[in-house]
């Protein structure tokens, strides 16, 4: 579980994305796949629990796991956009966002993450 207290300055006050290439979460395969079969060349992404958009730290493996493609920008994506957009619309309030990964069995990639 990851838990952040953020606002629209913090979210705004990392403007550079750090590299994260360093950092190798459970499960994680780096493998370059035909982009006609998988969109952007890769399956497996290290996704950010707390989206680095909406103030989540980039360079921290506590706040890194293994998914799919789908999951991080289908998925995750969807909810870090949300909180952003209302940070941006209501920039004096402030979110508590906490997200869950499931892992199934002894699954190393997580099948779901509650918000």
């Amino acid at each position: 579980m990851a838990m952040i207290k953020t606002n629209w300055e913090k979210a705004n006050a990392d403007d550079e994305k750090d590299d994260y290439s360093s950092i190798n979460p459970t499960g994680f395969i780096q493998k370059k796949y035909d982009t006609n079969i998988v969109p952007g060349g890769y399956l497996y992404h290290r996704c950010h629990l707390i989206g680095w958009n909406i103030g989540g730290i980039d360079v921290d493996n506590r706040n890194l796991i293994t998914g799919t493609r789908d999951f991080n920008v289908e998925g995750m994506k969807t909810f870090e956009d949300k909180v952003y957009n209302y940070l941006k619309e209501n920039q004096t309030n402030n979110v508590l966002y906490r997200v869950t990964p499931y892992f199934e069995e002894n699954n190393k990639l997580a099948s779901r993450s509650k918000y």
